[in-house]
């Protein structure tokens, strides 16, 4: 059963769990997106998307191809991302275009889709923005305990900072472990 929250002014589904919830929020957030893609690819699809965020398939893909018609003959703005970006931007398209081959409605999707195209989205924008340190990177793993799974997020900044954090941890450790034993 839906309910319609007056604060968001959408309909969400209260049995739902909080991350579940959370996926779909952010999902819709990052859909909505492709409206900044397609500011950003100066198509005239901005102009049109401007009173409504692309929240349907052939929105995405519109707007997806459009940027990628953009990317094939960069100039003007276009010319200031280097080859590598290009590829990097291409090779998460190609993959927003299989995710989404044959589908015509983000319902369709399993959560596991979802959130790969919740990644590659992301990281089109972290690109044409820029903005690396601060792409979301998401994947579902196994709740502990349970056969249920979950969605967990972190920016790029966090996970390099939890690697750090890590291999600080396993340095200090291993020279604790030396002392003790006359390494």
């Amino acid at each position: 059963m839906l309910v319609r929250d007056p604060t968001h002014a959408r309909e969400y589904d209260p049995g739902a769990t909080p991350i579940l919830r959370y996926t779909a929020m952010k999902f819709h957030l990052l859909v909505g997106c492709g409206v900044l893609l397609a500011s950003l690819a100066g198509s005239s699809l901005a102009a049109d998307s401007a009173a409504a965020p692309a929240t349907t398939v052939p929105q995405i893909l519109q707007m997806q191809h459009a940027l990628r018609a953009k990317l094939e003959t960069p100039s003007g703005e276009y010319s200031r991302y280097s080859e590598n970006d290009i590829r990097k931007m291409e090779r998460a398209q190609d993959q927003i275009f299989n995710i989404l081959n044959g589908v015509t409605s983000l319902d369709q999707l399993s959560q596991v889709q979802k959130v790969d195209l919740s990644n590659n989205l992301d990281q089109v924008k972290a690109t044409l923005l820029a903005n690396e340190d601060n792409r979301l990177i998401c994947h579902v793993e196994p709740k502990m305990g349970s056969h249920l799974t979950e969605k967990r997020c972190e920016t790029v900044a966090q996970r390099q900072q939890r690697a750090r954090d890590s291999q600080e941890v396993m340095k200090q450790f291993r020279d604790v472990v030396q002392t003790q034993h006359g390494g």
